[in-house]
């Protein structure tokens, strides 16, 4: 008797695993360009899977990066609807790499976990899309959906290339649902769908002042020290009683939050307790007046990820140094624009700097937030899958991080994107010893199996 795509999926486990490995294994680090021909490598190797597993058209589409990893099956008839579901093989550099218990891409399994970088993003999860569809091709020879797949090397870096590529092949990535598994949900028996994400303004604050790094004995006091100009003014961007930005103009379009959504947000079963449990935080902080999970999702921030210069080695070296320099992001929510934030960010940065030095701000990245109506028909499709599937109903919950794969699809190809997570808020994705716990891995692939029949 010949299995079902269900039964198909469960007796291919093992081989599916060891599948992922093998990719896992490919350093497709699309940040550092030695890794390049790296990032080629995975890409023919996902080309190569595809085509094992069944579809009837699989190629490499070419950008001004990394190549697009495309395929599809068009066999479903045109009364069933098109679904393009989209992933990513890039990922993230592995420093500090002494951090690592074991090398991140020679791939661990210890207990129920898969340790590797790329583990949860987005390799297993974008396995966990494949592993559905070969399961349905591999036992009936169809799916209940006509599909299409594409895989980008540029997620890692902001997709800089991914907008031209939709707008060019609007016509043959054209579909009634796109579906993104590249987030998360709170545990393991805890599913969740992701109605939004934030959007990000990037930006750099360097501050030059004397034309050479100078002794702090002999000219401490007569000129001023770039690093102390900085840390006066990114101090003056938030308030510290508050939580909340100090620039001019940035909350002007956030919009309150209704009655409505906050009910759905109280649902999430997140409070302080476990946010410090999860960060090992010693107390929570942020913008006073909402909850650790709106303030994680539904709110905007500001923060510094890096300051660059000066000394920074062993022992001591009194230096004033010439120049200074900060990147900070800012995550945003609806109807706030990436593009305006940075103005005001920057209008403002050069407001607070002192005639003493000279301070220039620069914009490294722009991405729009966005909204997804968790009631569309698209949606409560992936509920029931996910009841299905981890056998318990997911909360509703806006991302807190950025795709800005997603705002393109709702302007281009205009269906509703369906942001279906199977990371785990541990599996440390960006940072040292990445992982997959393995039996949400499984549990993805029966609920995209029955995502496919359901839409």
């Amino acid at each position: 008797m010949q299995p079902s795509a269900l039964e198909y999926a469960h007796q291919q486990w093992q081989a599916t695993v060891d599948a992922l490995v093998d990719l896992l294994r490919i350093p497709s680090v699309s940040t550092l360009p030695d890794h390049a021909p790296d990032m080629q490598r995975a890409a023919e190797w996902l080309a190569t899977y595809l085509h094992d597993s069944g579809l009837q058209t699989v190629e490499l589409m070419s950008t001004a990066g990394h190549p697009v990893v495309y395929g599809e099956w068009l066999g479903a008839g045109s009364d069933a609807p098109a679904l393009l579901a989209y992933g990513h093989y890039d990922v993230q550099p592995v420093d500090p790499v002494d951090e690592w218990t074991t090398p991140p891409f020679e791939p661990d399994v210890r207990g129920e976990n898969l340790f590797a970088r790329g583990a949860s993003d987005d390799k297993g999860q974008l396995m966990a899309v494949i592993a559905a569809v070969r399961a349905y091709l591999h036992t009936a020879g169809r799916l209940p959906v006509n599909f299409k797949i594409m895989l980008e090397g540029e997620e890692e870096i902001s997709s800089p290339n991914m907008a031209a590529f939709v707008r060019d092949h609007e016509a043959r990535l054209a579909a009634d649902a796109i579906l993104i598994c590249d987030s998360g949900i709170l545990g393991p028996d805890l599913p969740m769908i992701t109605y939004g994400v934030r959007g990000m303004a990037y930006m750099q604050i360097d501050v030059q002042g004397p034309a050479i790094d100078l002794h702090s004995g002999t000219f401490g006091g007569i000129v001023d020290n770039p690093f102390n100009v900085l840390v006066q003014i990114l101090a003056r961007l938030k308030d510290p009683a508050t939580g909340r930005v100090n620039i001019p103009g940035f909350y002007d379009r956030v919009q309150p939050l209704s009655d409505e959504e906050r009910r759905l947000l109280a649902a999430v079963p997140m409070g302080d307790a476990e946010a410090r449990a999860l960060t090992g935080s010693p107390a929570l902080a942020g913008e006073a007046g909402y909850t650790a999970v709106e303030r994680t999702a539904v709110r905007p921030t500001l923060d510094i990820h890096g300051m660059p210069g000066g000394f920074t080695g062993e022992g001591k070296k009194t230096v004033i140094p010439a120049r200074a320099s900060a990147k900070l992001s800012m995550r945003l929510v609806p109807h706030q624009d990436p593009a305006e934030i940075a103005r005001l960010f920057t209008e403002h940065v050069l407001a607070l700097a002192p005639n003493t030095v000279q301070v220039a701000v620069h914009t490294l990245g722009l991405a729009r937030p966005a909204y997804i109506d968790p009631n569309l028909p698209a949606l409560r499709a992936a509920h029931r899958a996910y009841e299905l599937g981890f056998g318990t109903a997911p909360v509703y919950m806006r991302g807190g991080g950025t795709l800005p794969i997603v705002t393109e699809f709702q302007d281009v190809l205009g269906a509703p994107v369906v942001l279906m997570g199977f990371g785990l808020p541990d599996d440390n994705a960006h940072a040292p010893n990445e992982k997959f716990h393995l039996p949400t891995f499984a549990r993805a692939i029966d609920t995209l199996v029955h995502y496919y029949a359901l839409l």
